[in-house]
């Protein structure tokens, strides 16, 4: 959850963001001032002008994305992904309206073609008015958008994808139909055999019982699955988990050194030591992983 709370100081805003996860853990975020609020159908859509992180976009009260810690976050979801996959052509982002994985995939240029399904128009919308320096791929000619639930997309849809990237996941959000196993079960079929989905999980250490569900439902149609980690400075915590998933175990295994050398300078987290280290879990959060 996120709210406001006021701490008057002279010469500064009383405004701070507070953003916890479950009522328990979480941090404070010091806002310059409020820059836009609106409601959608599915939630509210504000961004901040913050001291520590720049503009701040927050969706349902949860802080979603920022100017200056977006790297850890989408850097980590996107390029080990795109770099295990031979040869990425097709790739869907679900949940991509805030444009952030978008600007990482869009690095690589043997992507002919990216679907991003958003089911909140007004956060592309906001993203592209108030924050423009992640809207810059939706003009790609190369980029296509659909307003549209994750699971009804791929329901309705006979595209295939080399890589999917489920950037949506909010435990009782709106989009709960990607928390179910027939999502999985199209995710899969989108990809295929040689394909990879990737699945942000959340705090591994705030809310493992639902990265153990989200395993659990994605092993029932996929063969192989690894965890990985990235620290977040924004985030409740400081931590981040993900899931990448394949039918072929070579495929998420892959590092493809020469791909990397092209995108490396663009990057201000991600590199092959980072891309080690992430799938490297502490004794906790594997044992977290592995007690079900």
């Amino acid at each position: 959850m996120n709210s406001l709370i006021s701490c008057p100081m002279e010469n500064e805003t009383s405004i701070w963001l507070q953003n916890l996860v479950c009522g328990h853990s979480g941090l404070l975020i010091k806002a310059k001032q409020p820059v836009f609020c609106g409601s959608s159908p599915f939630q509210k859509v504000e961004v901040f002008d913050t001291y520590r992180f720049g503009l701040t976009l927050c969706l349902g009260g949860t802080v979603v994305l920022t100017e200056r810690d977006y790297e850890p976050y989408h850097e980590m979801m996107v390029h080990p992904a795109m770099l295990a996959h031979p040869n990425p052509k097709r790739v869907c982002i679900i949940g991509g309206g805030d444009g952030g994985c978008l600007k990482e995939v869009l690095k690589y240029e043997g992507v002919e073609k990216v679907v991003v399904v958003e089911i909140d128009s007004l956060v592309k919308e906001t993203v592209e008015k108030y924050i423009p320096c992640f809207a810059a791929g939706f003009s790609d000619p190369r980029v296509e958008v659909a307003i549209d639930d994750g699971y009804d997309y791929f329901k309705g849809s006979k595209e295939r994808f080399d890589i999917v990237f489920v950037d949506s996941y909010d435990p009782g959000g709106p989009v709960r139909s990607l928390e179910t196993a027939d999502f999985f079960g199209k995710a899969a079929a989108a990809v295929g055999v040689e394909g990879i989905v990737v699945v942000q999980t959340d705090s591994p250490t705030l809310r493992s019982d639902a990265l153990r569900q989200t395993i659990t439902l994605a092993t029932a149609v996929f063969s192989r699955y690894k965890p990985y980690i990235s620290s977040l400075r924004s985030f409740p915590e400081g931590i981040c988990s993900f899931l990448i998933l394949s039918n072929n175990g070579a495929t998420i295994d892959g590092f493809d050194k020469e791909r990397y050398q092209k995108i490396a300078d663009s990057c201000a987290y991600y590199n092959e030591e980072t891309h080690v280290g992430a799938f490297l879990l502490p004794r906790d959060i594997r044992g977290i992983i592995n007690s079900f």
